[in-house]
This record gives C-alpha cells, sequence and structure tokens, in this order.
C-alpha cells in the first residue's frame, strides 16, 4: 500500500511518511488495543520517503513518533526553530546515502495515563533495555519499577529489575531527565481526571448516575454500571488522597 501511494507522487517535490499513533496487543500477554507498554502497543512502523531521502536505508536508532515534527520542520526549509525547546529530533541525518547511525538522544520514551491503567505507566526503551515504572499514588504506593531485557526476553515474559538495581537507577535517571518528576505528573494528571469527572457531575446534577448508565461501554454479558455500589466507589475515589509515597520494599 505505502509503495502505491509512493508511486503517484513526484518524490523531488513530495515527502511521505508511513506510521501510526500506536501498536497493537493483538492477544499478547492476553491483551487487545494498545492500554500498556509491552513492545507490541508501543513500536509502530515509520517509512519515509521524499526529497533527500536516500533508498533502501534501514534505520534501527531508538525513533519516537516526536521525532517527526522537526523532521517535518526541516523538510519545509524552517532552519530556524528553537530546536532546544522541542523534544522531538530531526531524522534528517539519517536520510543520506551514508546515514549517522546513531543520535546523542539514544533511547525513547514514553507515557500512559488512559483507560485500563489504574495507574500511570512510564517507560524508557535504551538498547536492549526497557525500564516500565508506575505512578505511586494510593492504593498503587507499592507497584515495583519493571526491567526488561528485550534481546534476551523478547517476549517481556522476565521482569529483572530486582536484580539488576543499578540498571534500574539508571533508567529512572533516564525517565527523570527527559521527564521531569513522573510522580508529580502522574498525581497532576490523576488530579485532572477528578476535576473532569466532578464538572461531569456537577452538569448531569442529581441525575449523573442515570447517565452513567447510559454512556458506559458494556462490552458482552449482563454489566451493568451506575449501580449504587458504583456510586460507592466513585464517591471513595473522588475523595483518596494523591499523596505521593515510596513502595514498601
Amino acid at each position: 500500500m505505502f509503495g502505491r501511494v509512493v508511486d503517484l507522487v513526484d518524490l523531488e517535490t513530495t515527502n511521505v511518511i508511513f506510521t501510526s499513533d500506536h501498536g497493537e496487543g493483538n492477544m499478547e500477554h492476553q491483551q487487545v488495543w494498545k492500554n500498556s507498554m509491552y513492545e507490541a502497543n508501543n513500536r509502530v512502523p515509520l517509512l519515509m520517503t521524499g526529497v533527500g531521502v536516500s533508498k533502501d536505508i534501514l534505520v534501527q536508532n531508538a525513533t519516537s513518533n516526536i521525532d517527526l515534527y522537526p523532521t517535518m520542520l526541516k523538510w519545509a526549509g524552517i532552519e530556524s526553530f528553537p530546536s532546544d525547546a522541542l523534544d522531538g529530533r530531526d531524522l534528517s541525518p539519517f536520510f543520506s546515502a551514508e546515514p549517522k547511525t546513531q543520535m546523542a538522544k539514544n533511547y525513547v520514551v514514553g507515557e500512559y495515563h488512559s483507560n485500563m491503567a489504574n495507574t500511570g505507566h512510564f517507560m524508557v526503551k535504551k538498547d536492549n533495555m526497557k525500564l516500565v515504572d508506575f505512578g505511586r499514588t494510593p492504593p498503587f504506593q507499592n507497584y515495583q519499577p519493571q526491567l526488561f531485557d528485550l534481546k534476551a526476553d523478547p517476549e517481556e515474559l522476565k521482569d529483572i529489575a530486582a536484580a539488576n538495581p543499578a540498571v534500574v537507577k539508571e533508567m529512572q535517571q533516564l525517565l527523570a531527565t527527559s521527564m521531569g518528576d513522573i510522580q508529580a505528573i502522574d498525581q497532576e494528571a490523576k488530579t485532572q481526571d477528578k476535576e473532569r469527572f466532578r464538572k461531569w457531575m456537577a452538569l448531569h446534577k442529581e441525575n449523573w448516575p442515570q447517565m452513567l448508565q447510559k454512556s458506559a461501554y458494556y462490552g458482552p454479558g449482563p454489566v451493568k454500571y451506575g449501580t449504587e455500589a458504583d456510586i460507592k466507589h466513585i464517591e471513595a475515589w473522588l475523595n483518596a488522597s494523591l499523596e505521593i509515597q515510596q513502595p514498601s520494599l
């Protein structure tokens, strides 16, 4: 499909990028969709061709979709953008017939705060090592970071964090360097979740449990939301502390 699109354009004047915003679990680790930090969900294709791009180049450098924005700015002839203000990196050094094999920043990071994740997920990947860390606001204060050696364990079945504390510390520092305080980020995300839900409740006033029943995704089976038990769980969630805690070892 990508080749058919490329055949229709003038590559002397047109640049083409084929990628995706996320991967697909496809029942790996018994998961569907994109709601975790496993490789099936994190990795996406990235095919690029166009002005100044040499053919038949395979780049294995750590790359992220946030690198596309500065790359497209460079493609558009915008040379003076504030690169120090962007998290992404221009990928054009990889386009030549003898491409640069490594960028100064040779790792990628990611985070996830959406559905099917009961707390924030944070990931950093460098070479063959990948760390997944978690938000530790209660009741998730005892969640431990996970470390995987993707070369020895490509299916991510063996967490080696406990046996490699120095590597865990190094990878956590990479996360902090790139993203800042991940616990504060997790706390802010959950604070915003509660604020948005309270606004939604205020919009529907005393009818919000009925609206929850109408808007919730039920899925297969006789599952119902907005019951008295659900309301109690929601009220407990809204009133729960968001104080950041460290895990008990």
